[in-house]
């Protein structure tokens, strides 16, 4: 089983139902914008482009009203989102700078904080790394944050659409022009039932794939497109509990080593959100050469080291997930960010910071560049051709503190690929040096 490691096995992708160039449906949907998954990062990009539309007509702009939707595959904002988190608030500052920093959906700000190496009856605190300084941060939801972004959207004027997973690209030669969505109502066997819908087309001038990692949207119009990156993607897998507690969580924990074998990457978190509540969690690369390995049943491991356990004994579980993560950084970003037609934001990039733990407000803030590129881009008298216009999205990314962070960290993750104990030598020299 060594030998075999699934990341290198991936299934082909669907093309041909994935990327649709028979053209919509008589009865689509019409939007000027569609921001597809309703995240951190297709949220505050709908807010900052409402925002751009209300302060451009407000100075006698041209651009007039546009029709701003949200498409989100959950049942309702937040069922489907999951993290640690501790978050960065800059960009919720810059999003809301009226709004009181005690009404941001925040749980508590970050005052303390411990690293510890874990063997299976020990925790032996380290030093705290640089990168997982989390002084000015703060511990939240990630399912609180979502669905309160999705409140001040609707009331800026956004159209949210909640339990329609977006199931194809409808496109028109090489140019995205919408989605469209995925039956619903369907039986066990994939057979309609009585509660059977039809799927609906939503028709976009600009279309912006926000849909998390391991998007099967993204990943197609790349294939189709022929968008690479300099190495392929890293995933891992985090699993998450959050429990009420009788005992108070003081600071913010992570740690290495145990459960986890030497020979693959990752490590858990138990962060306070709230005087009688911990998320903890663990987080477990997939390019683990141990196809057999139980990321759940390691997270059980965990619970019973004295660390962990001293919180939980007599404690209730109140919620439970999972969700993979981009971890390949800089060097896994796709070669361009947009299409003509369509941009892609947040952890469908892969705007994830390993060595900090962070990706929050790179999402939104990438949401927040795909905004104002949308707008630019559809504002009268702009570039010729809709794909020259949004290509001033990448160098939004590319010039901003998001690609600065991950190209600082750039060969952390990789380090590890020879083992924890030699990757975290490799990782200090490498934050000695600045990459």
């Amino acid at each position: 089983m060594a030998d075999i490691i699934p990341a290198r096995y991936q299934p082909n992708l669907p093309l041909e139902r994935l990327i649709l160039s028979d053209g919509p449906m008589e009865e689509a949907l019409e939007l000027d914008v569609l921001f597809v998954g309703g995240g951190p990062a297709g949220l505050a990009g709908a807010i900052e482009l409402a925002r751009l539309v209300k302060a451009d007509a407000e100075s006698g702009g041209t651009l007039g009203a546009l029709s701003i939707g949200v498409l989100e595959k959950a049942g309702s904002l937040g069922e489907h989102s999951l993290s640690g988190a501790v978050v960065n608030p800059r960009v919720f500052r810059d999003l809301f700078p009226t709004v009181a920093l005690e009404d941001l959906p925040f749980r508590q700000a970050v005052t303390r904080e411990a690293v510890y190496l874990l063997t299976e009856s020990r925790a032996v605190r380290t030093p705290t790394p640089p990168t997982m300084n989390n002084h000015g941060f703060y511990s939240a939801s990630i399912c609180e944050i979502v669905r309160w972004l999705g409140e001040r959207a609707e009331e800026a004027g956004v159209d949210i659409f909640a339990g329609f997973p977006a199931d194809a690209l409808l496109t028109d030669d090489s140019r995205v022009i919408g989605v469209r969505t995925a039956p619903s109502g369907l039986d066990r066997n994939g057979q309609p039932s009585a509660t059977y819908a039809e799927p609906t087309d939503v028709v976009a001038k600009v279309t912006v794939l926000a849909e998390g990692p391991r998007g099967m949207l993204s990943q197609a119009y790349r294939e189709w497109q022929g968008v690479g990156s300099p190495n392929p993607q890293i995933y891992a897998l985090g699993v998450k509990e959050v429990w009420e507690t009788k005992r108070p969580l003081d600071r913010v924990v992570h740690t290495l080593g145990w459960p986890l074998p030497r020979d693959t990457f990752g490590g858990s978190w138990m962060y306070p959100l709230g005087p009688n509540q911990i998320s903890l969690g663990l987080v477990v690369g997939l390019d683990s050469p141990r196809a057999n390995l139980d990321v759940h049943w390691l997270l059980q491991r965990l619970k019973t080291h004295p660390l962990f356990r001293r919180y939980l004994e007599g404690g209730e579980l109140l919620e439970w997930g999972a969700k993979t993560i981009p971890e390949g950084g800089y060097y896994s970003l796709p070669e361009r960010f947009h299409g003509d037609g369509i941009l892609m934001a947040g952890d469908t990039l892969g705007l994830v910071d390993v060595p900090s733990l962070k990706g929050i407000h790179y999402a939104m803030q990438s949401g927040v560049f795909a905004a104002q590129a949308a707008f630019e881009a559809l504002k009268p008298g702009g570039p010729s051709g809709l794909g020259a216009a949004l290509q001033g999205y990448d160098r939004m990314v590319r010039e901003s503190y998001i690609v600065e962070d991950l190209y600082r960290t750039r060969n952390m993750r990789l380090a590890f690929k020879s083992g924890l104990v030699a990757g975290a030598a490799k990782a200090g020299l490498m934050a000695l040096s600045g990459g």
